[in-house]
């Protein structure tokens, strides 16, 4: 057990000491102090009524002026241990007789006891009848009284002892009995507190208070051992479930480094891929190009020659003209779309009649039309147009052509036969036109609908015309979007932000 300079123990000891040593000594003290009082109480009692005796039997003497009766008298004093002697005075205040150490003056109050600490006088009127005779003076002391106290200061001295001596011993046992639990509690806590095991008890058992302590400070040991433990059996689980987390997230982040490398090598292959395909693509349409010459050429000189021609031929040499020079704008609207893609390409722009180019695809269209079987309504704020009606756009006229044309046609093929596909002109601001048709867009492609490529149930689909659409949009600054639904069909509007409508 850990000594400390200012114990429970040695405060406890202390205080029983002290407290008994007070006790001990007031004790005496009061003990002391009662003896002498009684003791000087009792020997001016027995005074006082020696000198009314002593007065009694000298009166005659007095009163026969017999000096030598008085002395006798007063000598018997011998036999009184603590008187000192006697003196009688006459009336007048003359000694008439006296014994051992005596007063030399009558006193002024005749009847007066006087003492100190270790002597007393007592002054007594000798009367015979009414007539004072004489004086009487006592002289005493408390010799007694100091012998008393001297003999028995060993004795109390050896008494004293003996008392701290066993005092000192109760104190002790007691000490050690009160402390020792209290110790053991300290101790606890001491290791408790540098070793954190909370499985150490007190082993102490008493129905008092530091019983009721050790026993409420062992059921919270117990408490917090079992939280611990629980602790310590939930930390572990944790350990484990973290250590299964963080290898099923290795295990997944190599995974995904594997998918990641396989990424960008399919991407770094497609762009590779793509380049070299529109490289191709450029490549063909410059061939192309050349060639067409031909195609339209020739026709021109079947036109011009003099030889004549009749209704049906030149009805078909026109068709592979027109059918060239479409060809060829074509060609030239990839090449356009190529540079649109890098963002070089600059508008030409004009004033372009929106039903003017709508009415002319219709025509265009027609043969589609026909084939399939499908309507196509044109509508200019919600009215079907005459064909009068103008609504100008400022844009690049065949790149809207191109633009329309290919969201028309592809409106007419995704459409049943007997279905109509709307064209809705809004006049604005801003000008926006709507093309619909009743059938939804597969919902497979329906968030890629206008990515490059994109096609699904075409045989001869490239996946360019929604895409060639957003570009030439983006080039007008405009903005372009699809709704599809089962329930509703599909519309795909342009929305011109930019621009103003004139009619």
């Amino acid at each position: 057990m850990k000594k400390y300079r200012n114990s429970i123990g040695r405060k406890v000891g202390l205080a029983i000491l002290g407290t008994t040593i007070a006790a001990v000594v007031i004790s005496l003290t009061l003990n002391i102090a009662s003896f002498f009082h009684s003791f000087r109480q009792a020997t001016l009692k027995k005074a006082t009524s020696l000198t009314q005796v002593l007065s009694t039997s000298v009166a005659p003497a007095l009163d026969f002026d017999d000096r030598e009766s008085a002395t006798e008298v007063l000598e018997s004093l011998t036999l009184v241990g603590n008187s000192m002697g006697a003196t009688i005075f006459t009336p007048d205040g003359k000694i008439f007789a006296e014994f051992g150490t005596s007063a030399k003056e009558l006193p002024t109050d005749s009847s007066e006891t006087i003492q100190d600490f270790n002597r007393y006088r007592i002054v007594k009127e000798i009367r015979s009848g009414e007539d004072v005779l004489g004086y009487i003076v006592l002289d005493g002391c408390f010799t007694e009284q100091l012998d008393w106290f001297f003999q028995n200061l060993a004795t109390s001295g050896l008494i004293l002892v003996t008392v701290l001596t066993t005092c000192f011993l109760t104190t002790g046992y007691l000490r050690r009995k009160l402390t020792k639990p209290i110790g053991q509690l300290t101790d606890t806590v001491r290791d408790i507190s540098e070793s954190k095991d909370y499985t150490r008890r007190v082993s102490y058992r008493s129905d008092d208070e530091i019983g009721y302590l050790v026993t409420e400070f062992n059921s919270m040991l117990a408490k917090i051992d079992k939280r611990d433990q629980w602790l310590n059996s939930h930390r572990e689980m944790l350990e484990n479930i973290v250590s299964q987390r963080t290898r099923q997230l290795r295990s997944k982040q190599a995974e995904l480094e594997k998918k990641n490398k396989l990424l960008v090598q399919q991407i770094h292959e497609r762009r590779t891929a793509e380049m070299i395909r529109d490289e191709v693509e450029r490549i063909n349409r410059h061939d192309l190009k050349s060639s067409l010459n031909l195609v339209i050429g020739y026709p021109e000189l079947l036109l011009n020659n003099e030889e004549p021609l009749s209704p049906d031929q030149r009805k078909y040499i026109k068709r592979i003209a027109s059918a060239g020079y479409r060809m060829l704008d074509m060609i030239q609207f990839h090449l356009d779309m190529f540079k649109m893609e890098q963002g070089i390409y600059r508008l030409k722009t004009m004033n372009v009649d929106l039903v003017d180019l709508m009415t002319s695809l219709e025509e265009e269209m027609a043969l589609l039309l026909n084939q399939s079987k499908v309507n196509l309504s044109i509508m200019l704020d919600g009215k079907e147009i005459e064909g009068v009606e103008e609504i100008f756009l400022t844009g690049e006229g065949m790149l809207l052509r191109t633009m329309f044309r290919n969201l028309i046609k592809n409106a007419v093929e995704a459409s049943n036969e007997g279905d109509t596909v709307t064209i809705a002109i809004n006049s604005g601001p801003p000008i926006s036109v709507t093309v619909k048709n009743t059938l939804a867009v597969p919902e497979e492609i329906r968030e890629r609908f206008f990515d490059k490529y994109v096609t699904l149930g075409k045989e001869d689909g490239t996946g360019l015309g929604t895409y060639s659409a957003k570009l030439i949009a983006e080039t007008h600054k405009a903005t372009i979007s699809v709704h599809s639904a089962e329930t509703t069909g599909t519309e795909v509007t342009a929305c011109f932000v930019d621009e103003s409508s004139a009619a």
